[in-house]
Formats: C-alpha cells, structure tokens, sequence
C-alpha cells in the first residue's frame, strides 16, 4: 500500500511538473493557428480563379438540386454592414475555400455577443465584394451579424492598421467586440500588414 501511494505522489509530482509545458505548448499552437489565419489573408495569388470557380460550382450546385445546403455547409450566420453595402455569409475558419466564398471565423469555438470575435475577409477581388470597402468605416457605424440565436448590433470604436504578426488584437477585452480582419493596402501582393476594424456590441 506504502508503495502504490509512494507512486501515486510521485505521478501527481510529475504531471504537476509538465502541465506549465503542456500549457505552453498548447498556447504556442494557438497563436500560431491565428498567425496562419492573419497571413492566409495576404495570400491573393489564385485568389479570383478560386471565387470564380466557387461561384460557378454554388451556380451548377443550384441549377442540379435546387437548393444550398452544401454552400451553406459551417455557416455560422450573415454579416451586414449598410454603410458598404455589404450582406456575407460568415463561415467557420480561414481557409482558402472558405474566404473565397465568404467571411471566416478566425476562432470558431467563440461566441457571439461574449468574446472578440475575429473575422477575416479578403479585399483583393471586385469592388463592393467581401472586405474591398472596409477602411470607409469609421467610429459609430454600425455593422449587424444574424446567427440563429437572433441579431446582435455592433458600432465601431476603432479603425488602425497591425502587422499580420500582431493577433492579440483577437484577444478577449472586457466587453464583447467584433474585430474585422483584412490585408491592406488594397491591390498589394502578400502585404505584411491587417486593416483592422473592432466594434463593441450595442446594449
């Protein structure tokens, strides 16, 4: 008995010793997912062959079965922006697949109207499409996301520019918030920097 409790403390030592490593590990995979993510959106090359062919496959999808439900697969609700004329569907994730057919989740295990919630879009196809007009926002515009639990308003309250490095911007803050993602400037290849729009849910 002596010896198996002699073993349990020392098991008990050893796993108290490796979790700050485990942890920090974890923590390392994570930001490196958000650094992916920041940098996918910099990646314009086959970007607009990508859009059309998703375009084209949605419109022979539709004509074949008559309905959506494979485009609406990982959707997670609609973004509008009035300002911009802007209605997309947002998506979970950041792949290449994903952002040229709509808005991504950078984080999809976050919640609407509880954490910041990282959205990404590219700029670098047609005007008026995805986030192109994103930097003609300024502080109280309001943006709208429609999920099924119902629709949550947003006003911004900043606008500022990062390197694709910095994703703490993503990072949780006091009150719930939208943080809208993009590479800028417009029309550059695999720029290094993120246009950056955050607004704070309206009570």
């Amino acid at each position: 008995m002596r010896k198996i409790m002699g073993l349990f403390f020392i098991l008990i030592g050893i796993a108290i010793i490796l979790y700050p490593l485990y942890e920090n590990m974890q923590y390392d995979r994570e930001q490196q997912q958000l650094l992916d993510s920041f940098a996918q959106l910099g990646n314009t090359e086959q970007l607009e062959q990508a859009s059309m062919e998703a375009e084209q496959a949605e419109a022979d999808f539709e004509q074949a079965n008559g309905d959506k439900s494979d485009q609406l697969k990982g959707a997670r609700g609609l973004i509008s922006i009035d300002k911009i004329d802007l209605d997309m569907l947002i998506f979970d994730g950041t792949s290449t697949e994903t952002l040229s057919k709509g808005i991504g989740m950078v984080e999809p295990q976050k919640e609407f109207g509880v954490n910041n919630i990282g959205l990404a879009g590219h700029r670098a196809i047609t005007h008026g499409k995805q986030f192109n007009r994103l930097d003609e926002l300024t502080v109280n515009d309001e943006i709208q996301v429609t999920t099924s639990d119902g629709t949550l308003k947003f006003a911004v309250v900043d606008t500022f520019v990062v390197h694709q490095s910095e994703v703490s911007v993503l990072n949780d803050q006091d009150e719930p918030l939208l943080t809208l993602v993009t590479c800028t400037p417009i029309g550059s290849r695999n720029p290094p920097h993120r246009l950056i729009v955050q607004a704070a849910l309206v009570p």
